[in-house]
């Protein structure tokens, strides 16, 4: 065997050495210590529900910062999943569908609880399958003001609302309402929704503690179905519902007594702009901050029968107490408005983009930035 040479141990011993050293620089270095971070970090964050059309049994929920627009995260919502805020903005209530084999097979139907900061789920309440699976729209699942029920609209097409008590979190009773769709929670009154009829009248129901139908009243005529149909969405101030009409017109209905009444009808549009067809239009076209008293609703021109959900060529503003227009502002496309809890920023859907604008409404309204979301967001909700 030949002897290691002096050059080949010194380099040994280096070698050597230099391991020694690290080892001892590592040994110095303080311990890593593990932690969770909020994922949801934004002071004011968008809802944006993606029914993703193309591959419909794989929705998304996306969650922006509603100030500087960036990506907080996702959570998967199912097949046509309808979303609700919590009053608290601390819990995020899906109501969705899955089949065993994807698009087919035995079919679930249940209310997810999500925590709305850690987007972290919670648990699920199985519900019925005649859950209404629908594009996203405000008021398929609507929330009681005392937030103890979450109301699920159904449509086989027969249509009923199912009470979910989430307290008890369980499905506790079926409410049939036939003709009629979308759910109007009253607020003075957290046992009692509206829901608008096809024969242009509302039907109001106040359910006992157990969830299950106690009175029940039909209002008189409020407005006409057939030449003048209503927008499913509409906006509260109080106990009073503000919708807007196919041909422009706002038609408010108070729900705060056992039967529903009108509480005024106005046109958004002139008789000059009426003539140009200037119509509301899209998924979500109106949104209302109850505390400024400012509407905002997404407006086309040359509007007719059919084009009630076409995109927004401009964005007017009004003041709800005066109804004077206030406002005008770039249309960018838009079938969804909301504004944000502060009233600061008003927030719009891009429908051609499938984009998230945001808009800054303050003394000098400006656009903050446009933001790309998902493949068909047709909803919005903030904190």
């Amino acid at each position: 065997m030949k002897a290691i040479g002096h050059r080949a141990l010194g380099s040994a011993w280096g070698v050597a050495a230099a391991l020694l050293l690290q080892h001892s620089a590592q040994a110095d270095l303080p311990a890593e210590t593990l932690g969770v971070k909020q994922a949801v970090s934004a002071k004011t964050r968008v809802y944006v529900p993606d029914i993703a059309i193309n591959n419909i049994q794989d929705g998304k929920l996306h969650v922006l910062d509603g100030d500087t627009g960036a990506y907080q995260g996702v959570i998967g919502t199912g097949f046509t999943g309808q979303v609700k805020l919590s009053h608290d903005a601390k819990e995020l209530y899906i109501a969705t569908s899955y089949y065993s084999r994807g698009q087919r097979g035995v079919k679930t139907s249940i209310v997810e609880v999500w925590d709305a900061l850690s987007l972290s789920f919670k648990y699920e309440i199985e519900i019925s399958n005649k859950r209404a699976m629908a594009l996203n729209y405000k008021w398929l699942t609507s929330l009681s003001s005392d937030g103890k029920w979450l109301f699920v609209q159904n449509a086989t097409p027969a249509t009923s609302v199912t009470i979910v008590d989430l307290k008890a979190r369980r499905a506790v009773g079926e409410i049939d309402t036939p003709g009629c769709f979308g759910i109007y929670p009253v607020t003075s009154q957290p046992n009692r929704f509206g829901t608008l009829c096809g024969d242009g009248k509302v039907e109001t129901i106040t359910i006992d503690a157990n969830g299950q139908a106690g009175a029940r009243s039909v209002s008189d005529t409020l407005f006409d179905p057939d030449g003048d149909a209503l927008f499913i969405q509409g906006e509260p101030t109080g106990d009073t519902y503000h919708f807007v009409s196919f041909t422009g017109n706002v038609v408010s209905v108070d729900l705060s007594g056992a039967k529903a009444r009108s509480a005024g009808k106005w046109s958004l549009v002139t008789e000059a702009e009426r003539g140009h067809g200037w119509r509301p239009g899209g998924y979500q076209p109106l949104a209302l901050h109850a505390g400024s008293g400012r509407m905002f609703v997404t407006m086309h021109e040359g509007g007719g029968e059919g084009s009630h959900k076409s995109p927004a060529k401009e964005i007017w503003g009004f003041d709800l107490r005066s109804k004077k227009k206030t406002l005008t502002l770039p249309g960018n496309d838009s079938t969804a408005v909301s504004t944000s809890v502060d009233g600061s920023r008003l927030f719009a859907i891009n429908a051609l983009k499938a984009s998230l604008v945001i808009i800054d409404i303050g003394a000098q309204p400006k656009e903050i930035g446009s933001f790309q979301i998902g493949t068909f967001p047709s909803q919005i909700e903030s904190n």
